[in-house]
Formats: C-alpha cells, structure tokens, sequence
C-alpha cells in the first residue's frame, strides 16, 4: 500500500449517529491545516457511516447530540464497540505513516477504548480538546481545556495547553488552531515527513 507522509482526522462523539459527515465548522478548521504531503480525511468516526444523499438533514439539536454523544461515551466501553469499531480505524490509520486525531470531548475516551494494536499506536499521536475521557491515551498527545470548559474541567484538572475558551467553541478560536499548527509541524520536523 502507498502511504502518505502524514494524514489528520477527526475522532469525536456522533451527535447524528449513522452519518459521519463534518460540520462546517469541523471541515473548516480541518481545512486550514493543509499542506502538501498531508492528507485531510473529511468524514468523521467511524468512517464507514453514510456520506452520500445528506441534503436535508438537518444536525440535531443541542439535548439530542449531547444524549449522543453520551451514549457513544458510555456505549464504547463494552468489547461490542471495539469489536464493531477497531477494524475500520485500524484500516484508517495504516494509511498514512503518521496519523493526527483531532479529538474533541469525548474522542478520547472513544479512542481509548478501541485497544488499538501497539503498532498502530506508535504512528498516531491525538490533539485533544475539550477531553471528556477516564485517562490520557498510550500514544503521543497533548490536551488542550478551555478555561470556560466546565466539563472538560470534571475529568482532567492538568492539561498540556489552556485556551480561552468554552466546550462547544475550541474549533472557532484561533489559539486552538495556532496550537494545532504548531504541534502538527513539529511533529513533522521531528519525524522527518
């Protein structure tokens, strides 16, 4: 298989379940990390969901994707999650040579929960923000918590970067972005990509 160099995704709770399409907000910050010999994955966990025919659906409301999320947050700490989840993941990072997860709220916990292989977990490193999640992952990672982040605040009191910043606006401020530049080209000067 032909590798890329260094690809970025996204790994956050499905607040519509059964579709993986980013929100505009998501394919744009996504968008502002490009450059060449990077690969963008625009589509969300689990990557297999429907991506065709989404014109009309409308993203739920604020209580639905946060009954959602918390039912993927909940839900992925049975063996059925990573049964179901692990292989289309697995399949999504050996693509690349280096992977990025952008993982937002409870991505974490998701991501944890999926036992990846060692191998795997050696060529992908999770910029975190907002983690909602019962430990750090097993691979390179930072954390970044806004200081508005009530939530995030439940679950990690020592964080890598703060932010100004509540739990549902990380991908609209420009520290988040500024960080993610910062550590995604690092780790490219760092592993020669």
């Amino acid at each position: 298989m032909n590798q890329v160099p260094l690809q970025i995704a996204y790994i956050t709770g499905r607040s519509l379940p059964g579709y993986a399409q980013l929100s505009p907000v998501q394919l744009a910050f996504i968008n502002q990390l490009a450059r060449p010999g990077r690969r963008l994955v625009r589509i969300n966990f689990p990557y297999f969901c429907h991506t065709e025919n989404t014109t009309g659906i409308r993203p739920p409301g604020l209580l639905t994707a946060s009954f959602n999320n918390s039912r993927d947050y909940y839900t992925s700490r049975y063996h059925s999650f990573q049964q179901r989840y692990q292989n289309s993941v697995a399949e999504l990072l050996t693509q690349a040579a280096n992977t990025v997860l952008l993982a937002g709220s409870c991505g974490l916990e998701l991501f944890n929960n999926l036992h990846l292989p060692v191998e795997l977990m050696t060529s992908t490193t999770l910029i975190s923000y907002g983690a909602v999640a019962r430990q750090r992952p097993v691979c390179r990672h930072i954390l970044i918590q806004g200081d508005q982040d009530w939530l995030s605040k439940l679950y990690f009191r020592r964080v890598d970067y703060k932010v100004h910043c509540g739990h549902m606006n990380y991908l609209s401020s420009p520290e988040v972005l500024a960080i993610c530049k910062r550590y995604i080209a690092h780790l490219e000067s760092n592993e020669g990509i």
